[in-house]
């Protein structure tokens, strides 16, 4: 607390004019104190002993005053400045400055929270009312007093002026809101306030302050809730007839009435809408693939130009055509605007093996496709169609497709060609960021995207965590939201096909299996017979549906050690083995080896084998005692004895720890690297690297080893 002569020099020195209250109150010792200037008010203290101490409010000094010590939360979450805040009997006094030209109008409308400006005052400390003493909750010497931003000034008035707007419901409310009961309250409270027409600013003023007063510990997840309830379609909400029921069953009838017309509705009207609104269904669009809760499978079909729904009940093996599915309330319609509408299969005559259709497919694929290179891509691009429509089912990871080569080698006809096959195929060019992310959490598309080495880097993140099951792409939504309730978590998985004139980057890259294209050699059929097409994605359907859950990957089924390679090409594996035939199996495995092969290769001779190969010669130089450590210099000087300065010794470091080797400091400050030797034998087998070096590197368990040998 403060000295009796410190406070009029601390008020003074902030430009503040301070003015005498009757001793034990607050009530000002002069008349008309607001028009009396600064230098007259100042000569009463002369003459003025013991009396309370009051602050004139006069621009650009306003004072927040909260009468409750469980409200200051809805004030001070707003101000994030440090500023003065003064302890009163009953709560606090919050002292701000406004910016200039921005001065606020006094609000006085509420009991408990109420602005206080021109011609107002307010007790300061050391004052002692009714036996409280009123004190700084901070320093004041060394906090200084806040000034507000015109917007956040203008939210701290709405917050004043909805508190006092809707107080009578607020502390009704409050009373009420206990544990047991605040959960339902708050899920049909965000409903009626929804429906009465409040907006969503005042609404979470409301709950808050309900929470607030009631103690309620989650007060983020009744706000979160509340956004929610303010984003969903409002004919899927509830409201009022929950909300009387709840408040019933805690004061009865009578006084839930009372509580009721709080709210600035006719109840009896509103309750009679949502009775005839329930009598109603809602409308659910289908996108197709999905689950219902009983298990039952929906996907859209096109039959004589007309959508119609496909209902199949895997446990019978039944299948239902509808033009709608109502399930209690709810409606279930296919979506007209599906971006994929014209690639929409048929209605399947039989839910039944197809023997035929992988034969099919190969032969649909080689009809407007060439491939010179290798025959053994056609099993592969079957494989992918196939796989598009059990992607989603399995829930691992998937593959992408590549097709990668120069203008005019057939990459786009090669797109064409696969979405004409595949399962809610979508083809796009130079999409955006925002509506990439969008398009695959919604439609959960097969992706197909033309000339991908135009794709910014956000957009190619996307693509590269969405090759594996559950990962999730951040998002703010709504900026003007604080914390994570802005954020949205896109589902970004989901099979992509694409094509390009450069090979992309690594981290897509290595996700995909890449078909190279080459200039065709033989006819190819030019128009694409979209009829045969549709009647094989309707064949294609029926398996998805006979097979509906039934298809297991361990990704596995691909031996290899690039373990990326294997998570590639085992679900094909699986496929081809499911649908196809051995000589489909053994195409797609030729496939998968030759591409490993390939990585071997460019690994073997990539700048990491390199190095590895001129440690090991360091080492063979050396007499028999292995050395435990190799300086960066030696090992660059090696380097660029056969390659002048091609090899920096940032570069070379750099590569020796992402290859494993631990950096060190000999004595003298050079730079040197840990020799594992173990380490050293399985990257000369990776690079396949043939040394044979005798050399002996100490005793294991008693006996001598050696390198290699």
């Amino acid at each position: 607390m403060l000295s009796a002569s410190d406070p009029l020099e601390l008020y003074i020195s902030r430009g503040l004019t301070p003015i005498p209250l009757e001793a034990g109150g607050k009530r000002p010792i002069l008349e008309n104190w607001p028009n009396v200037s600064r230098e007259e008010t100042l000569r009463v203290f002369e003459s003025s002993m013991n009396c309370n101490l009051g602050i004139k409010l006069e621009p650009p000094l306003f004072v927040i005053d909260i009468d409750d010590k469980r409200l200051p939360p809805l004030i001070l979450d707003e101000v994030t400045s440090p500023t003065w805040v003064v302890e009163t009997r009953r709560g606090i006094h919050i002292y701000l400055k406004a910016p200039e030209g921005h001065y606020p109008t006094t609000n006085k409308k509420s009991r408990l929270i109420q602005l206080l400006a021109e011609k107002c005052q307010v007790v300061a400390p050391p004052s002692i009312v009714e036996g409280h003493i009123y004190r700084f909750l901070y320093d004041p010497h060394k906090t200084p007093i806040a000034e507000v931003s015109s917007e956040k000034l203008k939210l701290l008035e709405r917050i004043v002026e909805t508190f006092a707007k809707h107080e009578g419901l607020i502390l009704k409310f409050a009373e009420l809101w206990t544990e047991g009961h605040r959960h339902n309250l708050s899920l049909w409270l965000n409903g009626a306030l929804r429906k009465s027409g409040i907006e969503r600013f005042e609404a979470a003023v409301i709950v808050k302050s309900i929470c607030l007063l009631a103690g309620d510990l989650e007060l983020k997840d009744r706000l979160t809730a509340l956004k929610t309830t303010y984003e969903r379609p409002i004919e899927e909400i509830g409201a009022w007839s929950y909300l009387k029921r709840e408040l019933e069953s805690i004061v009865g009838p009578e006084r839930s009435n009372e509580i009721l017309k709080t709210l600035p509705v006719k109840i009896e009207e509103e309750i009679r809408r949502e009775h005839e609104a329930a009598e109603k269904p809602r409308a659910r669009y289908v996108l197709g693939g999905e689950v219902l809760g009983d298990g039952r499978v929906i996907e859209i079909a096109e039959n004589d130009g007309a959508l119609k729904l496909l209902v199949y009940d895997p446990s019978a093996n039944a299948l239902e055509i509808c033009d709608s599915l109502r399930i209690e309330n709810v409606e279930y319609r296919p979506y007209a605007d599906l971006p994929f509408k014209e690639y929409l299969p048929g209605i399947p005559e039989a839910i039944s093996e197809d023997p035929e259709l992988w034969r099919g497919t190969l032969d649909f694929i080689r009809e407007y496709y060439d491939n010179p290179k290798s025959d053994d891509v056609y099993h592969v691009m079957a494989a992918v169609v196939a796989w598009s429509y059990f992607c989603d089912l399995v829930k691992g990871s998937t593959p992408y497709l590549c097709f990668l080569g120069p203008f005019r080698s057939g990459k786009t006809r090669a797109l064409e060609v696969m979405a004409a096959l595949c399962y809610k195929p979508m083809l796009i060019v130079d999409p955006s960021e925002a509506s990439l992310f969008r398009i695959i959490e919604k439609f959960k598309p097969t992706l197909f995207i033309d000339e991908a080495q135009i794709l910014e880097k956000n957009i190619r993140a996307i693509l590269a965590s969405g090759y594996r099951y559950g990962m999730r792409v951040p998002r703010v939504i709504d900026p003007e939201t604080d914390g994570l309730e802005g954020i949205k978590w896109f589902d970004c998985f989901g099979l992509k096909v694409y094509a390009c004139r450069e090979e992309p980057p690594n981290d897509i890259l290595s996700r995909s299996i890449v078909i190279h294209c080459e200039k065709n050699v033989r006819q190819l059929r030019k128009k694409i017979d979209s009829e045969k097409a549709k009647e094989l994605r309707t064949r294609w359907l029926a398996q998805k549906l006979r097979m509906f859950n039934k298809v297991t990957v361990t990704f596995e089924e691909f031996q290899s050690e690039d373990g990326r390679l294997q998570e590639l090409f085992s679900p094909l594996i699986v496929i081809a083995q499911l649908f196809g035939d051995q000589e489909a199996a053994a195409a797609i495995e030729r496939y998968g080896r030759q591409i490993e092969r390939e990585i071997f290769s460019m690994e073997a001779t990539s700048d990491d084998a390199l190095i590895v190969v001129k440690i090991l010669e360091i080492i063979s130089e050396r007499s028999n005692d292995a050395p435990e450590v190799l300086t960066n210099k030696e090992i660059v000087e090696k380097l660029n004895n056969e390659y002048p300065d091609g090899f920096s010794p940032e570069y070379v470091g750099k590569r020796l720890v992402a290859l494993g080797f631990e950096r060190t400091r000999l004595h003298g400050g050079k730079v040197a690297y840990k020799i594992d030797y173990e380490l050293l034998e399985r990257l000369a087998k990776r690079y396949n690297i043939n040394f044979s070096i005798n050399m002996t590197l100490g005793v294991v368990n008693g006996e001598g080893c050696t390198l290699f040998g």
